[in-house]
């Protein structure tokens, strides 16, 4: 049996492990999902038992919050892998959550094989040296193997681990379906139910309005150029954080140039990118961002950030638009897209859809990672 402890349910997750439950027979396995909590703070989805399709465990336990951390702390870990029995066990979430620590370095019935699912990386890294990174190693150590989603999260691991280890890929996952645009009409109609312009050119980045995703160096270069290179376009926001108040007193000045669409659920999210033509995430860390997979499902180019994890797999992989190589002046790539024509656009976009459904469909993320294990 695989069994998966993760920190909470979310969509793009539970649609991920439905597909891998519902392939797993194939392979002669079983999958069970342990969950610490149904939720966690700035999280906005539910926890909808009835929706989800592969077997699962909700455990009790506490849920701490302390100076801006939050963190799980579920003793019945143990007693559930007791239960269980797994013969591999993939440990997914922060290393550093009592949870994790309890099962991933756990000697009460070991499962032969544990995995460590890390979506770190150098560049996303918090504390490099001292206790903590001592620490960090230390548990690292203790996995029989790693599954990461991009190759800075597997040289990122295995350098944390000490010794060479089998690495798993296993890349986020989305619906490729949910995001894909059926024909031209679809832009028109997202563009007109989210009041936006029907005959410009929208840039969007969907994600927290904070410092971190890059949000307020991307609104100023945007409006730093000059008003012929930018007099046919639109940046949208969709999200919202700490920034939003600056951002709206931006936007206020810029004509129209700068919109925000506020806080949006996966519907709305998809109505969003629908209606663009170019994805934008300006982020200065990021371990391995989702919201630029959703856009290549779409059909978008996609502008993304040298630091985010997963930019080769994005953007190299799939030839699917350009990096941004600073985030704290994205000029260049801006500048780069407002150029293309429109049916260079489309072909960009074309290119990142069939990449994301060959490399980022949940179904094919699913069958390769089974497929893997297997042949290990």
């Amino acid at each position: 049996m695989i069994v998966i402890l993760t920190n909470i349910p979310s969509p793009y997750r539970t649609a991920f492990f439905d597909d891998l439950h519902q392939l797993s027979a194939e392979f002669g396995e079983k999958v069970h999902v342990l969950y610490c909590a149904p939720s966690e703070p700035n999280r906005f989805w539910g926890y909808h038992p009835e929706e989800m399709k592969h077997p699962h465990t909700m455990m009790p336990g506490w849920h701490i919050r302390f100076r801006g951390l939050f963190t799980h702390l579920n003793l019945s870990v143990l007693r559930e892998l007791k239960r269980l029995k797994p013969t591999t066990l993939i440990v997914g979430g922060a290393w550093n959550t009592p949870t994790i620590l309890l099962a991933g370095l756990s000697w009460v019935n070991p499962p032969p094989r544990r995995l460590f699912w890390s979506e770190g990386h150098a560049k996303a890294v918090t504390h490099r040296t001292g206790l903590i990174a001592w620490f960090r190693r230390h548990c690292y150590g203790k996995y029989e193997a790693f599954a990461v989603p991009n190759q800075l999260s597997a040289d990122w691991a295995l350098s944390q681990g000490g010794e060479p280890k089998p690495i798993v890929i296993l890349p986020n996952s989305v619906d490729v379906d949910f995001y894909s645009r059926n024909d031209a009409s679809d832009r028109s109609q997202a563009r007109r139910k989210l009041g936006l312009p029907e005959d410009l050119r929208l840039l969007v980045q969907v994600g927290t309005l904070c410092s971190r995703k890059g949000t307020l160096e991307l609104a100023h270069a945007f409006m730093d150029l000059a008003r012929s290179e930018r007099a046919k376009a639109r940046l949208v926001f969709a999200g919202t954080g700490p920034l939003e108040a600056e951002l709206k007193a931006l936007a206020e000045k810029s004509e129209g140039g700068i919109r925000l669409l506020g806080q949006m659920d996966a519907e709305g999210v998809r109505q969003v990118l629908l209606a663009a033509n170019v994805f934008v995430l300006n982020t200065k860390k990021d371990p391995n961002p989702l919201s630029p997979i959703e856009a290549a499902a779409a059909g978008l180019t996609i502008l993304l950030s040298g630091m985010a994890g997963n930019v080769k797999e994005i953007i190299t992989a799939g030839d699917a638009g350009m990096v941004i190589d600073d985030p704290m002046n994205p000029t260049v790539a801006l500048r780069w897209v407002l150029a293309r024509s429109d049916e260079e656009l489309e072909a960009i976009g074309q290119r990142a859809r069939a990449h994301a459904r060959n490399t980022f469909s949940a179904k094919a993320v699913a069958r390769g990672l089974l497929e893997q294990l297997a042949r290990r």
